[in-house]
């Protein structure tokens, strides 16, 4: 069915307190005006199973690569124009073939990045690959890995795609590092990041009757802003890379509306899936931070995070589904100071995927099955 792109407009201004000055090291307060925006996907379907979470913007936040698995193609979205654009197909077997597409980064304007459940490849936007490499291999061989890591995220962060970022985890030593990796000279350079690993603290499975349920804290590595930020969902701090590649910052921050991270302390295993239940609520009622992304226009970085909320009537029924969220918006400087937080009323789920584009925080909602976005500006 052809859809034509269309957009709605309404504006808000959260009811906040009286704006602070920013001295003492107060927080401002935000004022947020909103409109929703839809993409025409022409006679396509846009893939919305997994809410665009696989997923890359261009530099120039022209292009959103949203990825569906199913059919192996990767939905080429034009911003500026708001209508799908092409689909890029990847063949499954064969020389060119990916087995899987779990994850995707840009190396400049022509060439992608695609991990899969073994190896990581690149490919041009013809859909043939060009490399392939497999990261634990190369840090064996460099005698800074032993037996028993694995790759839990990678991305490209070099133009000429030779440099790649990595996260990666010996789940038996309960050890996650952070890794560069240059797929020229086949060097690897590892370091710890504690601030990452105790996410684990928040991690459980049960094992009731022989059916399993995991609870997995989320960690997560982009490059927004020229900058590689390292992050976890239970606590606000970040690692940032250096420019030279050779060390790492970590940056905390003290948080006036929420807590800096998660608390309480949880058993890895249970055994009863109802405890199970119970934990997982508890987690997920407590703060959850999402990552910071870059807003070329004003030039800060947007941080959202939120509670999520459970009806008690339904606890039993739909355990792991929240009914709505606490949403809170943090702006932070292009050094990653905290400038700004407030809570956003106006939004009660957790949000899905965010980015910001022409000054606005870009958020993804889907709007009848048809990809849509709910756009902030958001002014302090």
């Amino acid at each position: 069915m052809k859809f034509s792109a269309y957009f709605f407009v309404f504006c808000l201004i959260l009811a906040c307190s009286s704006p602070k000055t920013g001295e003492d090291h107060e927080l401002l307060s935000l004022e947020i005006t909103m409109d929703t925006v839809v993409i025409d996907p022409g006679e396509e379907i846009l893939y919305l199973k997994r809410r665009v979470r696989v997923n890359a913007i261009s530099e120039d936040k022209k292009y959103l690569y949203n990825v569906d698995p199913l059919k192996r193609s990767i939905e080429q979205i034009n911003l500026n124009k708001l209508t799908l654009e092409k689909k890029h197909h990847f063949e499954r077997e064969g020389p060119n073939g990916t087995e899987a597409i779990w994850a995707i980064s840009l190396i400049g304007e022509d060439k992608l990045h695609i991990n899969n459940s073994t190896n990581e490849h690149v490919f041009n936007w013809q859909a043939e690959k060009l490399e392939s490499f497999n990261i634990t291999e190369i840090g064996k061989e460099s005698e800074q890995l032993e037996e028993g890591y694995e790759v839990h995220k990678t991305i490209s962060i070099a133009s000429d795609g030779k440099q790649f970022a990595s996260l990666i985890s010996d789940h038996e030593k309960k050890d996650m590092s952070f890794a560069i990796i240059n797929i020229e000279d086949r060097t690897f350079k590892k370091f710890p990041v504690p601030a990452i690993d105790k996410a684990r603290n928040f991690e459980i499975s049960s094992n009731e009757g022989g059916m399993g349920s995991t609870l997995s804290a989320r960690r997560y590595l982009i490059k927004e802003g020229g900058k590689v930020l390292l992050g976890t969902n239970v606590s606000n701090e970040l690692y940032v890379l250096d420019e030279t590649n050779d060390s790492l910052s970590h940056i905390t921050f003290n948080s006036q509306p929420n807590p800096n991270e998660k608390s309480g302390t949880y058993p890895s295993e249970v055994g009863d899936q109802s405890q199970f239940d119970s934990y997982f609520q508890k987690i997920a009622e407590d703060i959850n931070f999402m990552e910071p992304v870059w807003d070329e226009k004003k030039q800060v970085y947007y941080r959202m995070s939120f509670r999520s909320k459970f009806d008690k009537n339904k606890a039993e029924e739909l355990p792991f589904l929240p009914t709505s969220s606490e949403c809170y918006i943090s702006v932070l400087d292009k050094d990653l100071n905290l400038i700004a937080e407030d809570h956003f009323q106006t939004i009660d789920t957790s949000p899905k995927i965010y980015f910001a584009k022409d000054g606005k925080l870009w958020l993804f909602e889907n709007i009848e099955d048809e990809m849509g976005f709910v756009r902030l500006e958001i002014n302090w």
